[in-house]
């Protein structure tokens, strides 16, 4: 069941804005119509030492096994694709993250994702990283996110292995264990940009995490960081003013990258090639709530009036106690 704004917000609430966020899912390729389950043939061929595991044992097991082992568990035959499709957590999954389950075996995060932590975000309301209603999933750790976390934050901004290693002082090797996704070539971001070819991008939190642990605190890794650029910018300058032994000036090489390029915020494609427009289903009452949005908030670009914060029903009665009520289109504070 999916749940919808109650009858008394009529008029103060719209399930969608004027815009597309082109994500992660929005590239994927269609898959046309399923097929019907109920016409299987019965297996043939049975699953190994599952079969002597407990109904219950059995079900604790595939859940901790990340969703690329699952996966190809499913393909093995008729017997094993029964087992997986009656865990009632990746039944949830099909029904109402299916989306987010392609998403991660396309950009190959499956690996480090398990069947139980993507249902845990499927069935978790707030953004992780600031309270609100979250409206999406980010695919490389599997976090549930709001817009504005999603498009400013950069714990959500994957980077390349060389910004990664330039800005956190690590080496290519560091890089090898840590969460990384291949790019779905296609339209990202609001602002509809394209990536022509799949990259590879790895975690931001991951990869800072990792700096630090290299080097021992969050101010080592730092120092160690600026003390390098400074020392490349420094024989960058010397080689502009130099001269070689006949007195012709040197070419200098290319100026060194900076440790933060332009992001561009919601203009950035790269924040959106993880991300998943995902709804929340509650556990208890078995409802999806996709969110909404508030009308006194369109015309806002802050916090916490900002036009792409979305609202559950119990967010929303947050925000009209916090804003006041909404009178011809506007909050109204008195």
């Amino acid at each position: 069941m999916t749940a919808t704004p109650p009858a008394r917000w009529e008029g103060l609430t719209c399930t969608q804005r004027r815009i597309k966020d082109f994500t992660l899912d929005d590239n994927l390729p269609d898959l046309g119509t399923p097929a019907e389950t109920s016409r299987r043939h019965e297996p043939v061929a049975g699953a190994g030492a599952l079969e002597v595991l407990p109904i219950e044992i059995l079900h604790e097991v595939l859940l901790q096994l990340d969703l690329r082992s699952l996966t190809y568990l499913r393909l093995v035959n008729r017997r094993t694709m029964g087992f997986v499709d009656a865990l009632p957590q990746y039944s949830d999954i099909i029904r109402h993250a299916s989306n987010a389950l392609r998403g991660i075996l396309a950009i190959g995060t499956g690996s480090w994702i398990s069947c139980k932590a993507l249902h845990t975000s499927l069935c978790t309301a707030r953004c992780e990283l600031c309270g609100d209603f979250g409206g999406y999933l980010y695919l490389l750790t599997c976090k549930r996110v709001c817009f504005l976390c999603l498009s400013l934050n950069d714990v959500l901004l994957p980077l390349p292995p060389s910004h990664a290693c330039r800005k956190f002082g690590l080496k290519r090797h560091h890089l090898a264990d840590l969460p990384q996704m291949k790019t779905v070539p296609g339209t990202y971001s609001p602002n509809r940009k394209k990536i022509l070819k799949s990259d590879t991008l790895v975690d931001h939190e991951c990869a800072r995490l990792a700096g630090i642990n290299l080097y021992g605190s969050l101010a080592a890794m730092e120092q160690s960081v600026l003390q390098k650029q400074a020392r490349m910018l420094e024989a960058y300058n010397a080689r502009q003013t130099g001269r070689d032994s006949s007195g012709r000036p040197v070419r200098a090489r290319r100026r060194p990258p900076a440790l933060d390029p332009f992001d561009g915020q919601s203009g950035n494609p790269h924040r959106f090639v993880a991300i998943a427009r995902v709804p929340w289903l509650d556990r208890a009452s078995r409802r999806v709530e996709r969110g909404f949005y508030c009308v006194g908030c369109e015309k806002s670009s802050r916090k916490p009036y900002h036009w792409r914060i979305l609202f559950a029903a119990d967010t929303f009665e947050e925000h009209l106690a916090n804003c006041g009520e909404i009178r011809d289109g506007k909050h109204c504070t008195t």
